[in-house]
């Protein structure tokens, strides 16, 4: 797999450096993150990182960082497999160390960070096994770990490839195709259903804190921005009828 592995690798990281900026202009006026899933992410944040070593997987433009850093971290580092998103997070937040960076096969030592976040990033991982053991390396006894993926069931209705990959226990991910805001085209695994999401993550030895799909934040109607009304309401509809995310607390 690990030829394979890397050709997908390639695929994506070509696809987000082609089209970084307009990925990133589109951040900006996205419906799901804006109002779903970074305030959730954000609502499950510590109080404060103070005095702890951070890891951001997939950091692409830099856009959970503020989040991050106001919390008072020692230490920041995103890793990404775009060189062209990590300049641009790089300019936006020159203090954090950026690296490009395979998630499931990382260059840091044994126990290097105390926190581990991850934003819909996980599902560009064929083998689940391999990942989940790798934060699980990188990380601290007693470490955290956040991380949102995709939902297995709003996501399975996207186009297939007609290829899946199964792993050394038998856990099979089905590879998938869509097209993101910014006109990126990528390539991804989705799970059977959350179930094995989660034990994906109890069989690399994590401890399963809080596992939910998110809801869509509610928002006054009058202070609301004129030209999110319409985005928020299909958003509401959408995640009401299929859940788009699904968020994941766990400790080493």
């Amino acid at each position: 797999m690990s030829e394979e592995n890397d050709s997908l690798i390639e695929k994506n990281a070509k696809e987000y450096d082609a089209h970084a900026q307009s990925w990133q202009v589109s951040m900006s006026t996205n419906m799901g993150h804006k109002y779903l899933e970074k305030p959730a992410m954000e609502n499950e944040l510590p109080v404060t990182f103070e005095g702890k070593a951070v890891l951001c997987i997939g950091v692409g433009s830099g856009d959970e960082l503020q989040d991050i850093l106001r919390r008072h971290p020692a230490h920041v580092t995103g890793i990404d497999i775009s060189n062209e998103l990590l300049n641009i997070a790089k300019s936006r937040f020159p203090d954090v160390e950026v690296k490009k960076m395979d998630m499931s096969a990382m260059d840091f030592p044994d126990a290097t960070f105390d926190y581990v976040y991850s934003s819909l990033t996980f599902h560009y991982a064929p083998d689940w096994d391999v990942l989940c053991s790798e934060i699980y390396r990188v990380l601290k006894k007693g470490g955290k770990l956040l991380f949102s993926t995709h939902h297995p069931d709003y996501w399975s209705r996207k186009t297939p490839t007609g290829k899946s990959y199964t792993n050394d226990r038998r856990v099979t991910l089905t590879e998938h195709a869509a097209i993101l805001p910014g006109d990126v085209k990528i390539i991804y695994y989705n799970h059977t259903d959350t179930d094995s999401i989660n034990e994906a993550l109890s069989h690399a030895g994590f401890n399963i804190e809080k596992s939910f799909v998110p809801f869509v934040v509610e928002v006054d109607a009058n202070t609301l921005p004129v030209q999110d009304k319409e985005g928020y309401a299909k958003l509401k509809t959408k995640n009401t009828e299929s859940p788009l995310f699904y968020l994941i607390k766990a400790t080493k």
